[in-house]
């Protein structure tokens, strides 16, 4: 009976020992990437021109630019931590399809903290997917037709199926924008200044032209 009750411990033993570790090696290396991180925000402090990438994905930063995110970037980030640099330090903030990925209050929340650090003048420049474009095709009896997303697509024969498409995005966004609303949630963070802006290609995807809109806004 002993060496029964002994092979399961056994057995139970070998089968969580891997995920026990797995988990161990991502803590550990989260609190080094986040530690790492802070003498990486340090450095950034001290330059003469400070130019941020928020929500860049896997990205090295060009052309001055530090790009943050959760991992891949120049800065291993989270940014629900908000940004940790001094009030009126930044020169130009850049987003690209983030903000709809962030639920309402915590976006007003993520923008002041944009407008927070940003310099007198300074710009905080954004694109995101204009969500005006599938339901103009809706109201229409049409599809947008885009390359979508496979894993964040809805097939039931239905027009309706892009609205849940570019709402949800299997899960990932939280807010839907168009030109008008896109402004005004910038004004409502705080901006005393937002505009929309054309496609820049110094910054913006062309591969993404086709579903964004763009602005800026600025902190005067």
């Amino acid at each position: 009976m002993f060496n029964f009750v002994q092979k399961i411990v056994n057995v139970k033993i070998k089968k969580y020992i891997p995920k026990f570790l797995k988990i161990l090696l991502q803590k550990t290396k989260f609190l080094f990437l986040s530690n790492f991180a802070f003498i990486q925000w340090y450095q950034v402090s001290k330059k003469n021109v400070i130019k941020l990438e928020l929500g860049s994905g896997v990205k090295k930063g060009k052309n001055g630019f530090t790009t943050v995110d959760i991992n891949g970037a120049n800065i291993s980030w989270d940014l629900k931590n908000g940004i940790p640099l001094k009030d009126n330090s930044v020169d130009l903030i850049y987003s690209s399809h983030l903000l709809e990925h962030i639920p309402f209050k915590e976006l007003i929340l993520f923008l002041k903290d944009c407008k927070r650090v940003l310099k007198k003048n300074g710009v905080f420049s954004v694109c995101v997917p204009n969500a005006g474009n599938y339901l103009n095709a809706y109201f229409k009896g049409k599809t947008f037709e885009i390359k979508y997303y496979s894993p964040a697509l809805i097939e039931t024969g239905s027009k309706i199926d892009q609205i849940n498409y570019i709402a949800y995005m299997d899960g990932h966004h939280k807010y839907l924008f168009d030109e008008e609303n896109l402004i005004n949630t910038l004004l409502t963070a705080g901006f005393k200044f937002a505009q929309l802006r054309n496609f820049d290609s110094n910054l913006d995807s062309k591969g993404r032209d086709y579903e964004s809109i763009y602005a800026l806004a600025k902190k005067i």
